[in-house]
């Protein structure tokens, strides 16, 4: 897919922008940050396929502060990008580009996010990945039927959140977010190797 996204690149904000908008907000979004920020800094990431890169390769990333896996990603990406150097990085909020979200579905079907966009240097996208590597998907979805299959009191594993009770929320989101904390040492790394081999596609032409 080749579109030019010039515009919309020079419109997007930086990672730190958009830390200090979710800072200064407070709330939910600003914890989910923090909890991903940490996650970032204590993994180990193979910054190899990045330093190998001959040049920066821009991204274009749509996202919203309230989605958990852009407060997960976007620190990894900016983590990624300050120590190697070979990441140029945008952001912008999904919701008021969906004309962009729609040029770049996940699986041709959804306006997911984050939705990273990988650019070449005359801004064409030439690329996209979405949410997660399904690997991570399938592992953390293993680890949450089991943890609500022992303890049914937090609304079953099919319970939308917006069906629960306050408090029976309250606690399954805790509940929930301490489990994604084990996953740290290996979803981090598998995030990582999968932005490596999408970053790699304008490297190669």
């Amino acid at each position: 897919m080749s579109e030019n996204l010039q515009p919309k690149f020079e419109e997007g904000r930086t990672i730190d922008q958009v830390k200090e908008e979710v800072n200064h907000e407070g709330g939910r979004s600003a914890e989910m940050w923090a909890f991903g920020e940490d996650a970032a800094a204590k993994a180990a990431i193979d910054f190899a396929p990045f330093d190998a890169l001959s040049q920066p390769v821009k991204l274009l990333v749509l996202s919203e502060e309230w989605c958990p896996d852009c407060t997960d990603g976007l620190p990894i990406i900016d983590r990624i990008a300050k120590e190697t150097g070979k990441l140029d990085v945008r952001v912008l909020k999904r919701d008021e580009h969906l004309d962009v979200a729609d040029l770049f579905l996940n699986k041709g079907l959804w306006r997911s996010i984050p939705t990273i966009i990988v650019l070449d240097e005359n801004y064409n996208g030439v690329g996209h990945i979405a949410e997660r590597p399904d690997g991570v998907t399938e592992r953390r979805t293993e680890l949450r039927k089991a943890l609500h299959a022992e303890h049914p009191e937090y609304g079953g594993f099919e319970a939308r959140p917006d069906e629960l009770s306050e408090e029976v929320r309250s606690a399954r989101m805790a509940a929930e977010t301490a489990l994604k904390a084990t996953t740290v040492e290996w979803s981090v790394p598998a995030i990582a190797a999968w932005l490596a081999e999408a970053v790699s596609v304008p490297a190669a032409k």
